[in-house]
C-alpha cells in the first residue's frame, strides 16, 4: 500500500525535490529512490533513507531547523535545505562528511563546473603512474580496476591536488562518483567480494556525465537566491554542544543498525584512493575509531571497558540485554569463528543512549524525532534493537513514543551456514517528540 504523495514547498527556483510521487512505506527506509532527484542522485551509498521519507517529517514552515545527528551523504539535509530550512548534521566519517558538504553548499556556478572538468579531463588526459601509490593501496586498488583506468583516475586526483581544487567539495564528489563508476567491481554492493564483475566506465566519458548532471540540477536555480544554511560538522553525535538547547524543530535520521555492517570497510576505495588512509590499521584507527560501535571490527579501545558501558545504558533495558550477552558470548564461545559479537551490545546501547539524550536537549518543546532502525540477530540470537530503542527513549523523557515496521529485510542473506532469527528481521520508524516536562 503506498502512502500519499509528499507535498511539500520548496523555495522558488529550486528543483522539486521534495515533491513526490507517492511511495510504498518498505521503500521508504531504502536508498532506492534516491537516483530519482535532483543533488541526492549526484552521489549514493548503499545504506540510507529515501528522500520521500525526509520529506514526510520535514518542517512544514520556512525557515524550520531540521537535525541529523547520522548525516551520511546528506539525504536529510538537503530534503530539509529544498524546503526552506536551515539544517544541521553531524557526520564523523572523513569521506561521507564531504559529500555531504558538496550537497548542500552553495550552487555552483557555470564557471566553476567547467573549471572542475577541465582539470579532471587534462589530468585523466595526462595519467599518473600507480607506483606512487603506497604498497597495500597499490594492491587493493589494482584488484578494482583495470591499470590504464586506475592511471588516468590518479591523474585526474593528481591535477586536482597541483590546481588546489582537492579542497574543494565539490570537484572530491565529481571524482569520487567517477572512481564508483569506473570500477570493474561490485563495491557498491553489501557484502561483496571486490572479484565480483561489474561494467566499467571509462573516466573522460564518466566525468562528462556526472558534470552534466549536476550542471542540469543546479541550472535551473534562479539567480540569487538564498539557500537557507547548512551546518555538517564532522564528529560524533555523542556530543553536539554545537547546537543550542531547545533550538530543533524535526530531527530526522537512521543510525547505523546493529548487524557487522563495516562503514569504514564499505569504503576501503575511497579512503585509499584518496590518501585518506593507507592501510587496515589506519582505517581502524582514524575511520573506526570515530564510528558508532555496530561491528566486531570495530572493538579496538572497547573490550576492555564493557562494565563502563554497562552502566551508562538505562535500567529498563538492562536486563534484557544482559541475557542477550551472556547467550552470544556462550554461542561464541562454542562457534567456530569465535565473533565477538557479545561485546557489540553494550557500547552500541551506550553510545546510542547518549545521542538520543542529545536529541533530545536540543529538540523544542513538541519538536518531534523520527529514527529508522532496524533488529538484529547474531548467532540466531535476536535483538530488538527498535524496541529497545522506544525503551530508552521513554526512560529519557521523551513524549509520545510510537514504533511501527516499515518492512521486511534480511531474507536475501539466508544461508545454510548461518543462524537467522526465527522472529524475522525488519526495519522501523520510531516516532517520538519532546514534551512539556522533558529532562
Amino acid at each position: 500500500m503506498k502512502r500519499q504523495a509528499t507535498e511539500q514547498m520548496c523555495l522558488p527556483g529550486i528543483p522539486p525535490c521534495t515533491q513526490f510521487a507517492a511511495v510504498a512505506p518498505e521503500r521508504l527506509p531504502t536508498n532506492t529512490t534516491a537516483s530519482r532527484h535532483a543533488i541526492h542522485r549526484w552521489f549514493n551509498f548503499i545504506a540510507g533513507f529515501a528522500p520521500e521519507f525526509v520529506a514526510e517529517h520535514c518542517p512544514k514552515s520556512a525557515n524550520g531547523v531540521l537535525l541529523d545527528p547520522f548525516a551520511g551523504c546528506g539525504t536529510s539535509l538537503v530534503v530539509a535545505q529544498a524546503c526552506g530550512n536551515r539544517a544541521i548534521g553531524f557526520e564523523p566519517h572523513p569521506f561521507f562528511v564531504r559529500i555531504a558538504r558538496a550537497k548542500t553548499a552553495a550552487p555552483p556556478t557555470q564557471s566553476h563546473l567547467r573549471r572542475i572538468k577541465e582539470v579532471l579531463l587534462n589530468g585523466a588526459i595526462t595519467g599518473w603512474p600507480k607506483s606512487s601509490l603506497p604498497e597495500p593501496v597499490r594492491v587493493f586498488l589494482t584488484k578494482l580496476f583495470d591499470e590504464p583506468i586506475l592511471a588516468q583516475l590518479l591523474g585526474a586526483r593528481t591535477a586536482l591536488e597541483k590546481s588546489g581544487l582537492v579542497k574543494d567539495d565539490l570537484a572530491f564528489l565529481v571524482l569520487s562518483r567517477v572512481v564508483e563508476m569506473c570500477s570493474k567491481s561490485q563495491t557498491d554492493g553489501i557484502y561483496k567480494a571486490p572479484t565480483s564483475p561489474k561494467k566499467a566506465a571509462v573516466p573522460i566519458k564518466a566525468i562528462h556525465q556526472v558534470i552534466d548532471e549536476i550542471e542540469s540540477d543546479t541550472k535551473r536555480l534562479d539567480n540569487g537566491v538564498h539557500l537557507p544554511e547548512v551546518f555538517v560538522y564532522q564528529r560524533s553525535s555523542e556530543d553536539m554542544t554545537a547546537v543550542a538547547d531547545s533550538s530543533v524543530d524535526v530531527v530526522v535520521t537512521s543510525p547505523p543498525y546493529l548487524n557487522n555492517f563495516d562503514y569504514a570497510e564499505m569504503t576501503r576505495m575511497q579512503l585509499y584512493f584518496w590518501g585518506l588512509c593507507t592501510s587496515w590499521q589506519e582505517i581502524t584507527q582514524k575511520v573506526r575509531a570515530q564510528l558508532i560501535v555496530n561491528t566486531t571490527t570495530a572493538l579496538t579501545g572497547h573490550r576492555d571497558i564493557q562494565s563502563r558501558y554497562r552502566d551508562e545504558i538505562s535500567t529498563q533495558v538492562l536486563s534484557d540485554l544482559d541475557k542477550i550477552v551472556e547467550a552470544l558470548a556462550r554461542e561464541r564461545r562454542r562457534r567456530p569463528g569465535k565473533k565477538e559479537y557479545d561485546l557489540l551490545v553494550y557500547p552500541y546501547f551506550a553510545q546510542m543512549t547518549r545521542i538520543l539524550r542529545e536529541v533530545l536537549r536540543c529538540l523544542k518543546i513538541g519538536g518531534q524525532a523520527h529514527v529508522v532502525v532496524a533488529d538484529a540477530a547474531f548467532y540466531g540470537v535476536h535483538v530488538s534493537t527498535p524496541q529497545y530503542f522506544a525503551s530508552i527513549m521513554t526512560a529519557l523523557g521523551y513524549d509520545s513514543v510510537n514504533c511501527t515496521k516499515l518492512r521486511d529485510r534480511g531474507h536475501r542473506w539466508i544461508l545454510e551456514k548461518r543462524d537467522g532469527s526465527p522472529l524475522g528481521l525488519g526495519e522501523y520508524h520510531i516516532s517520538a517528540k519532546r514534551g512539556r516536562n522533558s529532562l
